[in-house]
């Protein structure tokens, strides 16, 4: 069994690993966002593992992480998914 000081030391610990999280994670979005690539599969599947876990993480809001139009998914190469605006709706819906 822990001893209190233990159990505070893990509960700051972590809340400092979070706070972390938190100032980078918006880079990981920007840089992934609209890419082709396997980097918007390993930010969204992030993002779900962050909601589960802290139900009450946000993402800050970012205006540069935009819909996109029909022109950007006009091509079989696009996909919808390689695009992370749809996490912002889903954390404002929460």
């Amino acid at each position: 069994m822990l001893s209190s000081g233990k159990k505070q030391k893990k509960s700051n610990k972590e809340e400092i690993l979070l706070g972390i999280i938190k100032d980078i994670f918006w880079m990981a979005i920007r840089y992934a966002h609209g890419r082709n690539t396997y980097a918007p599969h390993v930010v969204r599947g992030c993002y779900k593992t962050l909601k589960r876990l802290y139900p009450d993480f946000k993402l800050k809001p970012d205006r540069t992480i935009t819909a996109p139009t029909p022109r950007d998914l006009n091509s079989p190469f696009v996909l919808r998914e390689d695009y992370l605006d749809d996490l912002f709706r889903e954390d404002a819906n929460d």
